[in-house]
């Protein structure tokens, strides 16, 4: 199921959990092939709650709080069987979201509701949940004290106290009862100097909902490595207007020269140390050399579109594997090598499991490091010479500049040099999403993709290689009166307003553009956001606005915040950012009415922050975020789907253009957030008096569109900001 809707999360999980509610309350199947579906009641049943539970989940699509309350909130439910009294499994929901944050949105809404009393738990990296102490990477700490080989183990989980916060009843016992976030449990982890990583993953195991970030889900690796079976399980994708990208970043996987010259010196190592698998180590340590070899004689004839890096030509997994056939990694040395990768594994595996059954000293095993480039090399190998895959691939040598070039010193050892370095790196581009999600959606028992952005939806079905039988495309909770969504064709010196990469670069264009943003600043009070398409873009209009006095006009109603490029002190940024606009909320501090706040589409501004209120009172976009044409992925990507419009995938221009309207819509969003909340949505861009261009916009944007035809956006936006003010007085009072 596909849903593009703007209502609570709370009320996709609702739907799911009376789906399994059901389950529960049936102790047979009439017939086993129907699985789930249309469970007949038999024995005592309790309906009232059911239905109250449907008119529950009614409420929250209609944006109201849940009130009702099941009296068998905690009633233990006994297994079904199906015809052949085979015991059955009640599904479990796995819920995977974008980011941590976006988990405790949806935690703290479910608390709303009655299914408040549900066993959950979220799965979340170490960097949130262990309690080490340590400026260092926890997730390399954690590996290093649990390394049985070093026998420094961890204080905080070991076998006396692993288990002190790893039950629903012990966390009652302390005072957990309820659906909780992943602080409390840290919290609780840190009083009873407990992990809450290894609990939290613990507690899964008897857990009706699971919360993590999708990649946990999508990712075969991830999946495996937590054991995370989701054979008829319910799965619901929250935020999933970007799984295609997803879907496709976890198939696809990239080797640097250092990191292989790394893992094969570690195999040339114990290829010493344990004599009797001398083979396996040095059939490891010399594959990984020719490998290393073979980058270097690749000839890398491309440079990218920012004059930094070199790349060889694409190739096709079928001609990868040619390749790799010419240099002398041919099917046999192939076969050889996966031997050696699995006898190292399971080397690891039973030392692993001899120490902690018989606590015995160890040989020598490889690193986790080193078993995840051998696996990740066993996955190439298996996708360029699968029959099914092996043309969904695409390949090419890199060459760009490190910072964290690792090396081995004079003593032999391994050390990373913290200095600019050339490196080269073999890519392996996963073109085909579905590689990685068509096997998930054909173990799930249902899976849903839910957004307030999924629009435009017709490539999700070609993509992801999966039938989407149910598509549901809501409006707004909020009234059409509470928000101003237009286009912006022209400023007010009647200058059109086209922001492509040609006139993007005008000085005609840039005077114009911030006096439109010089009038939204002074009718709109609060918070504004505004996204560019790149941080070029952003940075050349900012360099013009500051030369004439544009920049001065701005500044002198809006305290002015940027988004970094790297990300690095966001959060700094998004706390001043929000203390200045409480500030300034209350009541007029001099001219200063607020913040405005200037950040680009896709980023973590646009895709990742909630903003509440009067955080976010307007959203302006500047033209239509197309990606970069000359990028090797992109072209790839293109000339890979029109090469397989047989097969039902989009033109590659199609899927070009859907990217941008996916990643507009997303920002798009951001300034309106629940049924009491308004704003102004400005698409400056001429482009979008063309219906087709419309067209690409969410419904709700559509429903609530106002025509003008006439530069008067000060005027408009003041009498709207006026009726916001007098509504929201009217109903205070």
């Amino acid at each position: 199921m596909a849903a593009d809707i703007t209502t609570w999360p709370a009320a996709i999980v609702a739907y799911a959990i009376l789906s399994a509610e059901i389950d529960k309350k049936t102790n047979k199947l009439e017939n086993a092939g129907t699985r789930y579906e249309d469970l007949p009641r038999e024995g005592k049943q309790t309906t009232s709650c059911e239905n109250n539970e449907k008119d529950c989940c009614e409420e929250l699509l209609r944006g109201k709080k849940c009130t009702v309350d099941s009296d068998d909130s905690y009633e233990d439910y006994e297994d079904f069987e199906d015809a052949k009294g085979k015991k059955l499994k009640v599904p479990r929901i796995f819920y995977g979201t974008r980011t941590h944050k976006q988990i405790e949105q949806v935690v703290k809404e479910l608390r709303k509701t009655c299914y408040k009393h549900k066993k959950m738990t979220i799965l979340s990296s170490r960097e949130y949940t262990c309690i080490q102490n340590t400026t260092k990477n926890k997730t390399e700490l954690c590996n290093e004290l649990l390394d049985t080989a070093k026998h420094k183990g961890c204080p905080y989980y070991n076998e006396t106290n692993k288990k002190t916060i790893g039950t629903f009843w012990a966390l009652e016992k302390l005072g957990l009862r309820s659906i909780w976030d992943i602080e409390d449990l840290v919290n609780i982890g840190k009083d009873k100097e407990s992990c809450p990583y290894f609990a939290a993953r613990t507690l899964m195991d008897t857990a009706d909902i699971i919360f993590c970030p999708y990649n946990y889900i999508i990712d075969p690796n991830i999946r495996e490595s937590l054991q995370l079976d989701m054979k008829d399980q319910v799965i619901i994708l929250d935020e999933a207007h970007n799984i295609e990208d997803i879907s496709r970043d976890v198939s696809s996987v990239a080797f640097r020269e250092d990191h292989l010259q790394a893992t094969a010196h570690e195999c040339e190592t114990l290829a010493k140390q344990r004599a009797e698998d001398f083979t396996t180590y040095d059939t490891l340590k010399t594959f990984l050399l020719k490998l290393v070899a073979f980058l270097k004689d690749m000839s890398l004839d491309k440079v990218d579109y920012n004059n930094e890096n070199r790349s060889s030509k694409y190739w096709t997994g079928v001609e990868l594997a040619q390749l790799f056939n010419m240099k002398g990694l041919n099917e046999t040395v192939l076969s050889s090598f996966l031997m050696a990768c699995n006898k190292a594994i399971s080397d690891l595996n039973k030392a692993k499991e001899d120490n902690r059954m018989y606590k015995s000293i160890m040989k020598p095993i490889i690193s986790s490091s080193t078993k995840m480039t051998i696996e990740n090399l066993m996955y190439t190998i298996r996708m360029i010479t699968s029959k099914e895959y092996k043309n969904d691939y695409r390949a090419c040598v890199i060459e760009n500049t490190v910072k964290d070039f690792k090396h081995i010193n004079e003593n032999a050892w391994m050390s990373v040099k913290k200095c600019e370095q050339r490196v080269r790196t073999l890519k392996l581009v996963c073109m085909n999403p579905g590689v990685a999600f068509s096997p998930l959606a054909l173990n799930a028992r249902c899976i849903i993709l839910a957004s307030g952005t999924l629009t435009p939806t017709t490539s999700f079905q070609s993509e992801l290689g999966t039938s989407f039988t149910h598509v549901l495309n809501t409006g707004h909770v909020i009234p059409k009166e509470q928000v101003y969504a237009t286009c912006i064709p022209k400023g007010p010196n009647g200058i059109m307003l086209k922001a492509n990469y040609q006139i993007v670069n005008t000085w005609q264009f840039q005077d114009e553009l911030g006096q439109v943003l010089l009038d939204v600043c002074e009718s709109i009070p609060h918070g504004i956001l505004c996204f560019f398409s790149s941080y070029n873009v952003m940075n050349i209009q900012m360099e013009r606005w500051r030369q004439n006095s544009i920049w001065s006009k701005i500044t002198s109603v809006k305290t002015v915040f940027i988004e970094p490029r790297h990300g690095g002190g966001l959060t700094d940024i998004m706390n001043e950012y929000r203390e200045v606009i409480e500030y300034t909320s209350s009541e007029p501090k001099g001219r200063i009415t607020g913040a405005l706040f200037l950040a680009v589409f896709r980023g973590k501004v646009a895709e990742g922050i909630d903003f509440r209120d009067n955080e976010a009172r307007c959203v302006i976009t500047v033209g239509i975020p197309y990606a970069v044409r000359k990028d090797p992925v992109i072209d790839m990507k293109m000339t890979y789907n029109d090469m397989n419009v047989s097969k039902g995938l989009l033109r590659g221009s199609e899927w070009y253009s859907i990217q941008a309207y996916r990643a507009l819509n997303q920002a798009l969003g951001r300034c309106l957030r629940h049924i009491h909340d308004w704003g102004a949505v400005l698409l400056v861009d001429e482009r979008f008096l063309v219906p087709q261009n419309k067209e690409n916009l969410p419904k709700w944007v559509k429903s609530m569109w106002i025509k003008q035809n006439e530069y008067d956006l000060k005027r408009n936006l003041k009498n709207f900001v006026e009726k916001q003010k007098a509504r929201e007085n009217n109903e205070q009072n």
